[in-house]
């Protein structure tokens, strides 16, 4: 096993745990006996953040022919732990009658969400900058830049309608990311 190999095993754990916030998350509403009321932009933020954990996942492995060092390790560790953030405040831990209303759950967390987001999506926007030799500019970087945006906007407004557009547009950011970037049908 070798440094990158290593490094990657920390951040891949730290992925993991992120996702299985969600995946609990979702087994407690699913089984949940209260009612539940749920909200498009939550649920496709939901998708989102599964779409950008395994998206980052898969462009880690870019980075295994670099020099690795300490700060550049502490550095690959931001990203993965602002998104566990970012997942663990999705769902809430407990459902009452309060809380299953997933709506006023995510006008209630929505700050920290798109703040923890938005650093994560930075990060990982910057990683290639400092970590390796990637351009300061690429075609990847629009959709990068439409995510930072996303996650301001979020963080700014409380109209349920600008949320449900953020999301969607985010959305289409991840799948412009992955035709331009990362799809290679071969």
């Amino acid at each position: 096993m070798d440094l990158f190999e290593f490094i990657l095993i920390i951040t891949s754990v730290i992925f993991a745990l992120a996702v299985a916030q969600i995946l609990s998350g979702m087994s407690r509403v699913a089984q949940s006996t209260t009612e539940v009321r749920y909200f498009f932009p939550h649920s496709l933020w939901i998708v989102n953040l599964f779409l950008f954990i395994f998206l980052i996942w898969w462009a880690s492995w870019e980075f295994r022919d670099i020099e690795w060092t300490f700060p550049k390790y502490a550095y690959m560790l931001i990203a993965p732990t602002l998104l566990y953030l970012s997942c663990s405040l999705t769902i809430p831990q407990q459902l009452n009658a309060e809380t299953a209303d997933l709506e006023k759950h995510f006008f209630r967390i929505r700050r920290p969400l798109f703040a923890s987001y938005f650093f994560a999506a930075l990060t990982v926007m910057i990683d290639g900058n400092l970590l390796s030799d990637e351009e300061l500019w690429h075609d990847g970087r629009y959709g990068q830049a439409a995510v930072l945006v996303a996650a301001i906007a979020g963080f700014l407004t409380t109209n349920r309608k600008a949320h449900k557009f953020i999301a969607i547009v985010t959305t289409i950011a991840f799948a412009a990311l992955i035709t331009t970037r990362f799809w290679n049908p071969r």
